[in-house]
């Protein structure tokens, strides 16, 4: 005759639950970031475009900086949109490639 452990069973269960339980939080948190929009990011790239534009990237490394013009100008259409996490995407890259826009500018000055 086969006998039946209950705290084996207990116990898979506890562990599947966790695992469920983590899976979940995560899948909430992506879910979460792609609700929200990404003023902050959006504000940082805006601030680091500004920034290059102040020390002369503009023509120093005009194409670098146009094309962070480019993608924060797009980030701000998808933002408008509803599609957060394109434009926090877009947004981070603006500002990445502005921050090398600026350096370029300052070491060529």
């Amino acid at each position: 005759m086969i006998k039946f452990d209950r705290n084996a069973l207990q116990f898979n269960s506890s562990k599947y639950l966790r695992v469920f339980s983590s899976l979940l939080a995560v899948l909430l948190l992506f879910t979460a970031c792609s609700l929200i929009p990404p003023v902050q990011e959006m504000s940082n790239a805006r601030q680091s475009v500004q920034s290059a534009k102040d020390a002369g990237a503009e023509d120093v490394d005009s194409k670098r900086f146009s094309k962070a013009k480019q993608l924060l100008d797009l980030a701000s259409e998808k933002m408008d949109s509803g599609e957060y996490t394109e434009a926090r995407n877009l947004a981070l890259e603006a500002r990445s490639i502005a921050i090398k826009a600026r350096q370029v500018a300052v070491t060529k000055k």
